[in-house]
């Protein structure tokens, strides 16, 4: 088959309605990208204890798999998460405390689920937990989490094997070895299941087992290099977690009036960056005492407010805003209305939490422009 047979088949599955891709979950932002597809890499980043790994858990894990659920498609869903922060338990409490608020509008952290220290898992508490294990048991079946450190090359070979379980590989012969053996190259893979979503989620990179005494820039480097084989190669979903290494005290900055990430400062590799189809990066305001941002009034949102910025978008417009509303004790996001309609009402609700956000109302005045955008 010529490449460009394989460009029709494309064609032709799009006007079939087989790339529409799995939903994100969030309305604005797929505006901009057009939910996650097969043979996409995403680079999520941001600073410490800012929200990039419950970003990465709604988009990439909760919000494709509730959406399966919910609705007919062909699609099915395999995720492989190497959670290198997490370990697993803790990262499916957290998954319970999130249904807890979707569903009944139930504030309830890790340390509540679990009556660590003071706090206390109550009766009530207690008997809704328990009504989750048809749902978890079910994102098992899709679901795979790693949660001890691996080399890059292990996890390659561990995914190459997976890769093999799930579809034909083709290899072409170009040439022989000292010893007659026949030297191959990939040619082609042919997937059992057309439709199978496989996303591989790694968080964060820089918290890899090291291998062959590389640094972390070397460690990183090798494992995006993998992702990109994976990726070209096999339909796969790359989506990285990255550190950023970010200054927003720097003059450069100051001077520049960009106090918001930048691509230069995903610190410990650029070659995330160069090989990336999409680069998201979360920003909190308030952190640095910005009063507006966005048009948004950080002063009444405070940590509510996160500022979701494309970056990069190979296949798209780069350099789009997104406010959300940071729910952290239940580990998930929502979208905002756009600054310039949210209410005292919507103000309000953010902050608390309330799992119903109002509609209408008179929005509140803002001042024009924005800082730090």
């Amino acid at each position: 088959m010529s490449i460009f047979d394989g460009v029709m088949n494309e064609v032709e599955r799009g006007r079939e309605g087989l790339n529409v891709g799995l939903p994100m979950g969030f309305e604005r932002l797929v505006k901009y990208l057009p939910n996650i597809q097969q043979s996409t890499y995403y680079l999520v980043g941001a600073g410490t204890k800012v929200g990039k790994t419950t970003l990465a858990d709604d988009c990439f894990l909760y919000n494709p798999y509730d959406f399966l659920q919910t609705n007919d498609s062909e699609i099915t869903l395999d995720i492989d998460y190497f959670s290198y922060e997490i370990e697993k338990k803790v990262k499916i409490v957290k998954g319970v405390g999130r249904r807890l608020w979707k569903d009944h509008n139930v504030i309830a952290d890790v340390n509540t689920i679990l009556s660590r220290g003071q706090n206390y898992c109550s009766d009530e508490l207690y008997n809704l937990v328990r009504t989750y294990r048809d749902y978890f048991e079910g994102l098992e079946d899709v679901l795979t989490i790693h949660d001890m450190p691996e080399h890059p090359t292990g996890m390659n070979k561990y995914l190459l094997d997976k890769a093999r379980k799930h579809g034909e590989i083709e290899y072409e012969i170009i040439g022989q070895n000292e010893y007659g053996g026949d030297i191959t190259k990939f040619k082609s893979y042919k997937p059992h299941d057309p439709n199978r979503y496989w996303i591989i989620l790694i968080d964060h990179i820089a918290l890899m087992k090291a291998e062959r005494n590389f640094n972390t820039k070397q460690n990183i480097d090798k494992m995006s290099q993998y992702l990109v084989s994976l990726r070209n190669n096999f339909n796969a979903i790359p989506v990285v977690i990255q550190q950023l290494a970010f200054d927003s005290e720097s003059d450069d900055r100051f001077k520049a009036g960009r106090l918001t990430p930048q691509i230069k400062d995903f610190g410990d590799s650029k070659y995330t960056t160069r090989d990336a189809n999409v680069i998201l990066a979360l920003y909190d305001p308030s952190r640095y005492k910005i009063e507006r941002f966005e048009n948004y009034d950080i002063r009444r949102l405070g940590n509510s407010y996160r500022n979701l910025e494309i970056l990069a978008n190979r296949d798209g417009e780069p350099g789009i805003n997104i406010g959300l509303n940071f729910i952290g004790p239940a580990g998930t996001f929502r979208e905002l209305p756009g600054a310039g309609e949210m209410t005292d009402a919507q103000y309000e609700a953010a902050v608390k939490m309330d799992l119903i956000m109002p509609t209408g109302g008179t929005p509140v005045a803002t001042s024009a422009g924005s800082y730090g955008a």
